[in-house]
């Protein structure tokens, strides 16, 4: 029996047999005289607030518990929120008197948690090793810096699950280290992974890792693609419409002052205001333009098209593709943009790798239909009919783009009503429609393009870097397990559940259960009478 469910017992005894003497109490509970004085005036103590006996009870502390822990769990190693804050957190709460709270305290208590969280990965490694399985999964590269913290940060994840199979610190980011980095990290999950392609922002290092270390193709990532033409064109243009905005007001409030003081406006001040409005106009129509080609480089590059006519392959993609390219120049040249054709060489090398990943895609829906013997009418639904409305639904689902949302809104209405209209979809049953779909779904969630999840990834790793604590090795493998077995999806899957295609017990109930009793709180010191003293 542990200090804190004695302090309960000598409570519930106490409030039982009323205002019994100690021995009365010590012969309920079976305690000694001693250690029901003792534990009594340590109840005394603690009943400071009018909550103060819920407390006492084994529910309350129970809850107590939760509460404190999930407040470490939660603020201090997700957020990385230092533990002088949230002992001033507890001291509000009026907790002192009830629990250990002093920062050393609640830094013991975050690093047995941190350790918890590790223990829960290997024990779940370990199950995972008595039943491997094969996966097939679609990965994704890049590394992230901070700024002055020494070592780069490798992260390899699954797009489809957003498994994290790889998260650490190293101290260069070349090709043997990323083998090196990716063998350790693969061989330490229970299950035999075969990567089917990686996609990536095209580094030397990750591409020679895909088709070198890997074995599989490499595809280039659609947003470091139209980043490159954004820090290149839509810099610049920006940055030239914001100043000639500015000299544009600053000249039109000199305007509105002349004439609130009646003055006369000079011939070069009109001129200078001519002069800048049509400046302004001019870039403008030039910012509107390259946002205009940016749409369309982005609604391009999927394996249907948006007007609803079909299906597109690799070699469809590409040719959309290469026909901005004269118009990007175009645009560069009457801009003047200075390293325009820089821009456009890497765009124009990604193009083919762009259409190989429409290309990979295809073949992976080829395939999956060849395993289910299907008859041509079904192949045809399921391709032109089903596929196209799924596929429109989940871009329109998960886009934040405005004008991108209203295009793939308009995509999903007409495949919708194609989908209706077919007359194998009023021939099958519900089941039958929910079977195909979800099998739908899943070839979806194959098709990926981009990198995004790394990079709000690395985003929120360098939010906890700014923090001021910085990131260690050790930080890292802990938020690592937290994104994999804890953080949900809105279906309430975790990225493991998806990954692995298994249930896992949850994380906090997990470690609440091993973190054991609260720390006791500090004795109260006893303040000497410097009056008497002297």
């Amino acid at each position: 029996m542990n200090l804190q469910q004695r302090c309960q017992q000598v409570y519930q005894a106490g409030k039982e047999l009323g205002n019994s003497s100690l021995r009365r109490i010590a012969r309920y509970t079976n305690l000694s005289k001693s250690s029901v004085h003792r534990l009594s005036q340590r109840i005394k103590h603690r009943r400071q607030y009018p909550e103060s006996d819920l407390w006492e009870t084994p529910e309350g502390y129970q809850w107590l518990r939760v509460l404190v822990f999930a407040t470490i769990y939660i603020f201090g190693i997700k957020q990385g929120i230092g533990s002088e804050v949230l002992c001033e957190f507890f001291h509000l709460l009026r907790l002192n008197r009830q629990i250990g709270v002093s920062p050393t305290a609640l830094r013991r208590l975050e690093s047995q948690m941190r350790k918890g969280v590790l223990t829960y990965q290997q024990e779940q490694n370990q199950q995972l090793k008595l039943t491997p399985v094969q996966l097939k999964i679609i990965a994704g590269a890049d590394e992230t810096f901070f700024p002055g913290s020494p070592g780069i940060v490798l992260v390899l994840m699954d797009l489809v699950s957003g498994y994290i199979l790889l998260e650490s610190k190293t101290s260069d980011r070349k090709y043997q280290t990323w083998f090196d980095q990716v063998q350790a990290s693969l061989s330490q999950i229970g299950a035999t992974v075969s990567i089917k392609s990686l996609v990536s922002d095209r580094a030397k290092a990750l591409v020679q890792l895909a088709v070198q270390g890997l074995g599989c193709p490499s595809v280039p990532d659609l947003f470091h693609g139209m980043r490159c033409l954004s820090r290149n064109i839509g810099a610049r243009l920006g940055g030239q419409l914001a100043r000639t905005k500015r000299q544009l007001q600053e000249t039109n409030r000199e305007i509105t002052a002349r004439h609130l003081k009646k003055k006369p406006i000079s011939v070069s001040l009109n001129q200078r205001q001519a002069r800048l409005q049509e400046q302004y106009n001019f870039l403008e129509k030039g910012v509107d333009t390259y946002h205009s080609l940016l749409h369309q480089i982005s609604t391009i590059v999927h394996p249907f098209s948006l007007d609803g006519s079909g299906f597109q392959t690799g070699t469809d993609v590409a040719s959309a593709l290469r026909k901005l390219l004269p118009v990007l120049a175009a645009l560069g040249k009457s801009y003047q943009v200075s390293k325009i054709e820089k821009a456009l060489e890497q765009l124009s090398c990604q193009i083919l790798g762009i259409a190989a990943g429409i290309n990979l895609w295809w073949q992976a829906v080829e395939q999956s239909l060849l395993t289910e013997e299907l008859d041509e009418l079904t192949q045809n639904w399921l391709v032109s009919c089903l596929l196209p409305e799924v596929y429109w639904l989940a871009q329109f689902s998960k886009t934040k783009n405005r004008d991108l949302k209203q295009v793939y809104q308009k995509a999903y209405e007409k495949a919708h009503q194609e989908l209706l209209a077919h007359q194998l979809t009023l021939a099958l049953t519900n089941v039958e429609v929910e079977q195909w779909r979800d099998w739908a779904t899943l070839m979806v969630a194959k098709f990926q393009r981009t990198t995004s999840a790394i990079e709000g990834r690395n985003g929120y790793l360098s939010r906890l870097h700014h923090s001021g604590r910085g990131l260690s090795e050790s930080d890292l493998q802990v938020l690592t397990v937290i994104h994999n077995f804890e953080l949900k999806r809105s279906d309430g899957s975790t990225a493991a559940q998806r990954f692995f295609g298994r249930t896992f017990p949850e994380l906090f109930p997990w470690l609440i259960e091993k973190m054991g009793d609260l720390p006791s709180p500090r004795k109260p010191r006893k303040l000497v009478n410097l009056t008497s003293a002297l």
